[in-house]
């Protein structure tokens, strides 16, 4: 189910009154979102692509492992591939470039930011008059 127009707009300027508010903070979390490969953290493709390798070689060291025990090394250096693509996508996935503003710029309140304010202000009114 989408958002309506309102609700994506409120959602906006939250998000807007949030960055205004702490710089530090969104500059954090405004790269994490993107999907495959920005490097900014979570999913990329370069680490998908390393689980699904340590995954085919785990299952083929297990099927294998009747014939020879080497391929009992197999398995886990297959384990520990996929134990390390998702501890390098966890933690960041590379280095991609950065968006938003460099970390020494201060920036001004947008009229966003005011209005982000007004609607706290409102919030708070409602919910203390009852």
């Amino acid at each position: 189910m989408s958002l309506s127009e309102q609700e994506q707009r409120a959602l906006r300027e939250i998000e807007q009154s949030l960055l205004a508010e702490d710089p530090k903070f969104g500059a954090s979390v405004s790269g994490g979102q993107s999907f495959p490969g920005s490097g900014a953290g979570g999913l990329t493709l370069r680490g998908i692509a390393l689980a699904v390798v340590g995954l085919l070689m785990l299952i083929g060291g297990v099927a294998l492992s009747a014939q020879s025990l080497w391929f009992i090394a197999l398995s886990v250096v297959g384990f520990l591939v996929m134990f390390g693509a998702g501890v390098w996508m966890l933690r960041g996935g590379g280095s991609g470039p950065r968006v938003g503003k460099p970390a020494g710029v201060k920036s001004k309140p947008s009229r966003a930011a005011s209005r982000g304010s007004s609607m706290e202000e409102n919030f708070r009114r409602r919910f203390e008059g009852q």
